[in-house]
């Protein structure tokens, strides 16, 4: 408490407050206590010190004797933490109950969800706490700190195979060690069921990182044989955000630290990762503006609409069909997809966006310049694992007279794959509808052959960064003209994306592509 205006502790007057709070549990409320009790309550600057305070003070005291007890016997050190949480626990209930403070028990109980019961370490909440008092110190004395979000690799499996009990014992050898590996004033928390966060002041980003990838290390080293002989290894995934640089508010760092996390997961965990190194879209404060702006988007008529980019013959130059893509109106200009894709999948707003444009598209295929052309169409994850979808394009065909075969599916590639199963359900009833499949993305990933095996797909769209390369790297050129070998055996109509020269377009036509998408063939247009 008395750190909080900025003084150094100072135990005696610790031990006279302590020495107060137990004369109330006696029932000793004289003068002279109350006096004190005002004396206190100025240095802190409030009228008199309350009985939540002195709990506070209280509790400040009995964890320094056990810390005391921890440096004078250290093989008990993580036994007397959780003594502390516990001790601490049991004497604010007896002494307040006594009292007759229900009220105050109930806070003291909120209070006490600061420590994580199992781990002994602090819980999010006390842990989003102290982190927010810690920013306001780093903005007033223009200092640097940094957040760690831990998360444990298939943490799932081993509560699976070996049960929860074991999962448990996992888990506080993970906390016993981050304790011995970050020594002194650093902040440890448990913020979620395998997750476990870390507050380093005075660091930056590049020994944060440094850091997090040693603990990265040192996790991966444990040997935790709660079996015998059996041992359970663990590997973790480490984000890592830096104030100011990443952030500036609490929500912010703590978002940005957590998508860096879910960054090194995905490249396959083991790792620390920090965000800068992740793709700029998925800056937090940059995702939570872009969130904001399509939810006004949603409750605003016509201001999500569809673009049309053409889909061209390479050896006529007409169109056949055109790309539909999503446009936000923003006063008199209209955002690209690429800017709130990520916003729209991380809210949940996709499906929603997703069928605003789909409907728009449909009712406008009926006009002139859409007769006979087919409408490629891109659906998200969430829209390919919603078992509505595809009624809900039969309900849209039958409303607007479409002809399900001018239609066609595009699958991304590098998202479908999360879920084969999904992907083929939907594969299915889209083509029992009569719509067209193609495969998005085509050469970003292995995935891709995963599909010529599973899915009967009319059209593959090459990646847009092997076509931009093909005018500069003959290794590259090599790639494409082979794919598009073997999707022409596989009698699958090959699309390349992203042509933006005549030079690249001529290349494209003497490989054999039929067809291009890129802005030297069609900018997208509201109305072509």
């Amino acid at each position: 408490m008395l750190e909080r205006v900025g003084q150094e502790a100072n135990e005696a007057e610790l031990y006279k407050v302590a020495s107060d709070f137990l004369a109330l549990f006696a029932g000793n409320h004289d003068e002279e206590l109350l006096r004190r009790r005002i004396e206190l309550g100025r240095e802190l600057h409030t009228t008199e010190v309350s009985l939540e305070q002195l709990v506070t003070t209280y509790a400040l005291l009995l964890g320094h004797c056990y810390d005391e007890l921890g440096t004078a016997l250290p093989s008990a050190e993580r036994e007397l933490q959780r003594l502390k949480y516990g001790g601490t626990s049991l004497l604010f209930d007896l002494g307040l109950l006594l009292l007759g403070y229900e009220g105050e028990v109930v806070r003291q109980i909120q209070m006490l969800s600061e420590a994580d019961v199992l781990t002994g370490l602090l819980s999010r909440r006390k842990f989003e706490e102290e982190l927010e008092e810690t920013l306001e110190f780093a903005r007033r004395t223009k200092r640097e700190l940094s957040l760690c979000w831990i998360a444990l690799d298939n943490f799932k499996l081993v509560n699976d195979v070996y049960g929860y009990t074991i999962g448990d014992i996992v888990l506080r050898a993970v906390a016993d060690f981050l304790l011995e590996a970050l020594p002194g004033n650093h902040v440890i928390a448990r913020i979620g069921g395998d997750e476990f966060g870390i507050l380093l002041m005075d660091t930056g980003p590049d020994e944060a990182l440094a850091k997090a990838q040693g603990l990265c290390q040192g996790i991966a080293k444990l040997k935790i044989r709660p079996l015998g002989d059996e041992g359970i290894f663990i590997t973790s995934s480490i984000g890592v955000a830096s104030f100011p640089h990443h952030g500036q508010a609490l929500v912010d760092l703590m978002c940005a630290a957590e998508v860096a996390q879910v960054a090194a997961k995905r490249k396959g965990g083991d790792r620390a990762q920090l965000i800068e190194m992740v793709d700029r879209v998925t800056n937090p404060t940059v995702v939570h503006e872009r969130i904001l702006l399509l939810q006004e988007a949603l409750r605003s008529e016509g201001a999500i609409v569809p673009f049309y980019q053409p889909i061209v013959d390479l050896e006529t130059g007409k169109p056949v069909g055109y790309e539909v893509l999503t446009r936000v109106k923003r006063g008199e200009n209209f955002l690209p997809a690429g800017l709130f894709v990520e916003a729209a999948e991380q809210s949940g707003l996709m499906k929603d966006i997703g069928r605003i444009v789909i409907e728009q598209a449909m009712r406008e295929k009926t006009n002139s310049w859409a007769k006979d052309m087919l409408f490629f169409i891109n659906f998200s994850m969430r829209e390919v694992e919603n078992k509505e979808t595809p009624s809900f394009l039969a309900d849209l065909f039958n409303r607007y007279g479409i002809r399900p075969e001018e239609i066609v599916a595009e699958i991304t590639e590098r998202e479908a794959v999360r879920d084969m199963n999904a992907v083929h359900v939907f594969a299915r009833e889209l083509t029992e509808l009569g719509v067209r499949l193609a495969i998005d993305d085509f050469g970003s990933g292995f995935s891709s052959f995963l599909y010529l095996r599973y899915f009967d797909c009319y059209f593959a769209k090459i990646e847009g960064s092997l076509v931009r390369e093909i005018t500069r790297s003959g290794r590259t050129r090599l790639i494409v003209e082979n794919m598009a070998r073997l999707l022409q055996r596989l009698s699958i109509e090959v699309v390349a994306e992203f042509v933006e020269s005549r030079e690249a377009a001529e290349i494209l036509r003497r490989a054999g592509i039929r067809y291009g998408q890129g802005y030297y063939l069609g900018k997208p247009v509201r109305n072509p």
